[in-house]
């Protein structure tokens, strides 16, 4: 009769496999090397995840738990503050700026292998900031405009944070955009 696996393996190796990539590219961890920074061969990662992309997908929702949180439509201006300073701020952690990364990192390569879960977060993302800005008084059309650009806004807040940490400040300009959205609301309810 085959061993029961270890229910605590599958967390710890999407913990030493999250410190490993702080400083890894991810095209460069295979499965052979992930196995030898784990210790171990390749087997554990197969068996558990079936495959580097899904070990992978498993840090980043690891790492993103936070950004786990919905938006409510009816939601309040300081909650739109809260609820994008949550998703796409706060990278004073290594461990949020390596969720970070690893989206870019995804996001940028997974169209070749015809993969889409970044794509579908994203849209994901603008769906509930327009029906934030519907829900507010933004016109459809302008709802759909305004979501995208502040989803736009937030990611480029993000890049800069990776490539120009110095010069990046990606809380100030999330409260910036949340801001405009709700300044906009109120022009559109004049």
């Amino acid at each position: 009769m085959p061993r029961r696996p270890d229910p605590t393996l599958k967390p710890a190796i999407i913990a030493k496999v999250a410190r490993h990539l702080q400083d890894t590219k991810v095209e460069d961890a295979s499965v052979r090397s992930l196995g030898r920074v784990l210790g171990t061969s390749a087997y554990p990662i197969v068996y558990h995840f079936g495959s580097r992309d899904a070990l992978v997908d498993a840090v980043v929702d690891h790492l993103c738990a936070d950004e786990d949180r919905l938006l409510a439509p009816d939601a309040d201006p300081d909650a739109l503050a809260e609820h994008l300073l949550a998703v796409y701020g706060r990278l004073g952690t290594p461990e949020r700026l390596l969720a970070v990364r690893l989206t870019f990192e995804l996001g940028c390569v997974e169209g070749l292998d015809g993969r889409d879960r970044q794509r579908r977060l994203h849209r994901h993302r603008v769906a509930e900031l327009t029906a934030w800005c519907r829900t507010h008084g933004y016109c459809d059309a302008e709802a759909d405009r305004a979501a995208r650009a502040a989803v736009d806004a937030a990611r480029g807040a993000q890049w800069s944070a990776l490539v120009d940490p110095e010069h990046a400040d990606v809380d100030t300009a999330l409260l910036a955009v949340a801001r405009g959205l709700a300044a906009d609301v109120r022009l559109a309810a004049a």
